[in-house]
C-alpha cells in the first residue's frame, strides 16, 4: 500500500486563522497572572476538555457528577463514568510526555538530557504504539488488568446514526487498517510534516485517523486526544489554558459535517484520497475561536506585574496532577488521600505509589496524616493545601 500523502490548500481564512492562534499563543505565554487563577484556566481547560470530548460521543454527566467520578479515580461505575476518568487519565499521560516533563524525568533517572534532547524524543514519539497506548488508557474496561496496547480492529466497523440507524460512514476494510495506520505514523514522523505549521499537521493527524478508524470503539476520543498531542508537543498548549473540543461541541452538526466533507458514504469511493480544504479551514477556525476565547479570559485576569513564582510551579507535572486531582474533592475537608488512591489515579502498582509518597514526603510536597510506623493517610503540606483550597472554592459551577 502507498505511503499517506494528505492533499490541502492554504487559503486566505485558513492563513488568517493560523495567525490569529500563532498571536494568541505569544500573548498568553508571557501575560502575567495572578497564580491561583494561572492554576484556575489550568483546570478549567482539563475538566472542558475531558467533559466536551466525552460528550460529543454522547457522555451525559454535567460537571457535578464527573467531579465525583474523577474525585475516586478507580475502575468502577457506569461506563460514562469510566469515559471522563479515562479520558482525564490520557491528558495527564500526554502531560508526563512534555519535554519539560520528559526532561524532568530522564534527569531523574540519572540521563544526562537537554531540553533539545527532549524535544527531539518528542519529535520521534508518534508511533503505532504510542497510539495503541493512548486508546488503552482511554477506551473503558472491565475489571482486570488492562493491556497495556490496544489492538486493531479485526473487523468491519460501520459508523451508524443511532437515530435513523443508517450507515453515516463505511471504513476502510479490517485488513488494511495496519498498512494504513503505518503509513500515517510516518507520514506524520517525516520531513514533510515537520515542515507543517503545528495545528495543520494536527488537524491533518485527527482526521485521517478518524477516517481510518483502527479501533471498534473509541476512534473519536483518541483522535481528538490525538489532535491535542500534536499541538501540546508542538508548543501549543498554551501553558495548559487551551481547550478546543467545548467549540466543537457548540455545534455538532458543523462538527460532523466538516469531518464528511460530503464525500461518499464508502471509504474507497473517495475519502482514500481527499482534498483536506474544508477540513482544515474548520479545524483551524475552530482552534482560533477557542484561543481567542482564551486570551480574552487570560486578558481579563492579567496583573500589571509579574507575579513572583508561585510553590505549585516548581512541582513535578506528577504533583501538580496531585493538586489537580485533589480540587475535584467536594470540600477542603476531604483532601487528605491514600497509597491506593495515588495507584489508581496514575494507573501504577501500589509499590510504585508507596515510593513516590516518600519522595513527596521527602521533598516536602506531603506530610503524614495519620499516625503509626505504617502511614496510611497523606495530606499535601500545608501551602499546597491551602492552594487547593482557594481552588475549590473558586471552582466553576457545576453545570
Amino acid at each position: 500500500m502507498a505511503g499517506y500523502e494528505p492533499r490541502f490548500e492554504y487559503t486566505h481564512a485558513m492563513v488568517g486563522d493560523l495567525m490569529a492562534v500563532e498571536g494568541a499563543r505569544q500573548l498568553i505565554e508571557v501575560l502575567p497572572l495572578p497564580p491561583d487563577a494561572a492554576f484556575l484556566l489550568r483546570y478549567e481547560a482539563q475538566r472542558q476538555s475531558t467533559r466536551y470530548s466525552t460528550a460529543i460521543e454522547g457522555n451525559t454527566l454535567n460537571y457535578a457528577e464527573m467531579r465525583e467520578a474523577l474525585a475516586h479515580s478507580d475502575r468502577t461505575g457506569s461506563r460514562q463514568l469510566q469515559e471522563v476518568r479515562n479520558y482525564w487519565n490520557a491528558l495527564e499521560a500526554l502531560e508526563q510526555l512534555l519535554p519539560d516533563a520528559l526532561t524532568e524525568r530522564l534527569l531523574g533517572k540519572g540521563w544526562h538530557v537537554t531540553r533539545h534532547g527532549a524535544d527531539e524524543t518528542i519529535r520521534h514519539l508518534f508511533s503505532e504504539r504510542f497510539i495503541q497506548t493512548l486508546h488503552s488508557i482511554i477506551i473503558p474496561r472491565g475489571r482486570g488488568r488492562r493491556p497495556a496496547q490496544s489492538h486493531y480492529r479485526n473487523t468491519e466497523c460501520p459508523v451508524v446514526d443511532t437515530t435513523t440507524g443508517m450507515i453515516e460512514y463505511g471504513p476502510p476494510a479490517p485488513d488494511d487498517v495496519p498498512d494504513l495506520m503505518a503509513a500515517l505514523v510516518a507520514w506524520r514522523n517525516s520531513p514533510v510534516a515537520q515542515t507543517l505549521p503545528a495545528p495543520i499537521r494536527a488537524g491533518i493527524l485527527a482526521y485521517q485517523f478518524v477516517t481510518v478508524h483502527p479501533f471498534d470503539d473509541g476512534n473519536g476520543r483518541t483522535a481528538r486526544a490525538l489532535a491535542t498531542a500534536e499541538l501540546w508537543f508542538s508548543g501549543y498548549r498554551m501553558r495548559g489554558f487551551l481547550s478546543v473540543e467545548e467549540e466543537y461541541f457548540r455545534d455538532l452538526k458543523l462538527y460532523y459535517d466538516s469531518l464528511q466533507m460530503g464525500l461518499p458514504m464508502n471509504y474507497y469511493e473517495g475519502r482514500n484520497d481527499p482534498d483536506l480544504t474544508p477540513w482544515l479551514e474548520y479545524f483551524t477556525h475552530t482552534l482560533a475561536t477557542a484561543a481567542d476565547r482564551l486570551q480574552t479570559r487570560a486578558v481579563s485576569l492579567h496583573q500589571a506585574q509579574q507575579p513572583e513564582d508561585t510553590p505549585w510551579e516548581g512541582l513535578s507535572r506528577r504533583e501538580q496532577q496531585v493538586l489537580m486531582r485533589l480540587a475535584h474533592r467536594p470540600s477542603a475537608q476531604s483532601l487528605t488521600f491514600t497509597a491506593a488512591d495515588v495507584a489508581n489515579w496514575f494507573m501504577v502498582s501500589s509499590q510504585t505509589s508507596r515510593t513516590w509518597l516518600h519522595e513527596w514526603r521527602d521533598n516536602g510536597f506531603i506530610e503524614p496524616a495519620s499516625g503509626g510506623e505504617r502511614v496510611r493517610l497523606w495530606r499535601l503540606n500545608l501551602d499546597y493545601e491551602a492552594l487547593v483550597e482557594a481552588l475549590i472554592a473558586q471552582r466553576p459551577g457545576d453545570e
